[in-house]
């Protein structure tokens, strides 16, 4: 009795923790979604930033003379440099000790205590940890870096080494570099001059430079690496490139198309936790619109720059159709393209997006949100309900302690009275037979 009870009485807790279930896997649902568009959006991030970054690539005419470097701010153009004269950097080597300095960990140069570096007449006080020649070159470097670079080399064998500080100076030209311990002494033994870095620019009149790195023009970097052949200059030309624009587009393509097959397993019948939701129906129109788009004319459409959806509603990227597209006419793209702020696909993108993951409003955000309180209400509700059985329970288990109880009273009674009518029969002691006498 008390099984069947509460049974009964669980029925619809039963059906509550059904729902439970149901939701839970609604959640799940819609945070599998979630994830996903937010990947999608983040490569239409990704894309707008090729957009801004990436779209110029240079080329040189000749290899070994510059490298290029394109960076924020450049623009289109064509130009040519001339190296005549690489430059070189101003060096010193320290004298030599009374005896071949063979350890560089232990010993030194000079005597100890500070020494003065001097770079063009400008002197700096030197300070090394120790007496040691490696304290000392890195003591230059951390006190005096700027101005020049100390190594340890060995100019002697490798069986009779003889370790030197070697000084070069930071920027191409003539530096004088000197060095003098605490005593005065000179701890040079041999310098040679630098010279400064020269080249042209499109023809013009020679330019001198204190280093190999030049910015010729806004955005753009060029690294002198050799000196050009006489009256042949390098020619770079800085144009748009379809190349980092395309992989972008992949990028989004394969993220669109994740996109595609996890709202695809919530259609038809068979549609699991979100069959029949409304959202469904709304992701797929966003991604058919971002798929399919033109700017309001077939002339405006992704697809005319090999962009488009197959036949199964993935995105297709024809990187060779995109880059012909492109090469042939890369304003239009642009145009299309467009910008997140300005209009055009990103615009158009980046607005059905944030209708979805908006943390404020956004549809996928804002259900996830009301199934979130579903969930915590029907909690509750199974929480109450559980504290309903759970007392039933206890109501009927101490009834029926008092029913046991009351049973149990009864049969001492009948015990008594077969005992007293024994007694006045003679007959034995039990129940029946004392019932047979009487």
């Amino acid at each position: 009795m008390l099984s069947r009870s509460v049974g009964i009485a669980s029925l619809p807790l039963d059906s509550l923790e059904a729902g439970l279930t149901t939701l839970n896997g609604k959640q799940t649902a819609l945070q599998g979604l979630d994830t996903t568009f937010l990947t999608l959006q983040q490569s239409l991030n990704s894309l707008q930033s090729a957009l801004s970054s990436s779209l110029l690539n240079s080329s040189l005419s000749t290899a070994g003379v510059v490298t290029a470097n394109v960076q924020a701010g450049a623009s289109a153009g064509a130009y040519t440099v001339e190296v005549l004269n690489l430059g070189a950097y101003s060096t010193a080597l320290s004298v030599a000790g009374a005896t071949p300095i063979s350890d560089p960990s232990k010993t030194g140069i000079g005597a100890a205590g500070k020494f003065t570096l001097s770079v063009d007449g400008v002197d700096t006080a030197i300070t090394p940890n120790s007496a040691s020649l490696q304290d000392l070159a890195s003591a230059i470097n951390e006190q005096a870096g700027a101005d020049v670079q100390a190594s340890v080399v060995n100019v002697g064998s490798t069986n009779a080494p003889d370790y030197r500080l070697s000084l070069v100076s930071t920027s191409l030209g003539a530096s004088a570099i000197d060095l003098k311990d605490s005593a005065g002494t000179d701890l040079i033994s041999s310098s040679t001059q630098g010279a400064l870095a020269s080249y042209k620019v499109d023809g013009s009149s020679a330019v001198s430079s204190l280093t190999r790195s030049l910015t010729i023009a806004p955005g753009l970097t060029v690294n002198l690496v050799g000196q050009s052949a006489a009256g042949q200059p390098t020619a770079i030309t800085v144009a748009n490139s379809p190349t980092a624009l395309a992989a972008a587009f992949s990028a989004f393509a394969n993220s669109y198309n994740a996109a595609v097959d996890a709202v695809s397993q919530y259609h038809g019948t068979n549609g699991g936790a979100l069959e029949g939701d409304s959202l469904i129906r709304t992701l797929s129109s966003v991604l058919s619109q971002l798929g399919s788009y033109n700017n309001g004319s077939p002339e405006g459409a992704l697809a005319n720059f090999g962009i488009a959806v197959d036949q199964t509603g993935h995105l297709s990227i024809d990187t060779s159709a995109f880059t012909t597209a492109a090469n042939a006419n890369f304003p239009e793209l642009l145009s299309i393209i467009g910008t997140s702020s300005t209009g055009g696909f990103l615009q158009t993108a980046a607005n059905l997006l944030s209708g979805l993951e908006n943390a404020s409003g956004g549809l996928i955000k804002s259900e996830e949100t009301d199934v979130q309180t579903q969930i915590t209400d029907q909690q509750n509700r199974i929480s109450d309900e559980q504290s309903r059985v759970n007392q039933l329970q206890t109501s009927l288990t101490a009834q029926i302690s008092k029913a046991d109880a009351a049973i149990a009273s009864l049969e001492s009674q009948i015990s008594y009275v077969t005992g007293l009518f024994a007694q006045y029969t003679g007959a034995t002691n039990t129940q029946n037979n004392g019932l047979a006498t009487l």
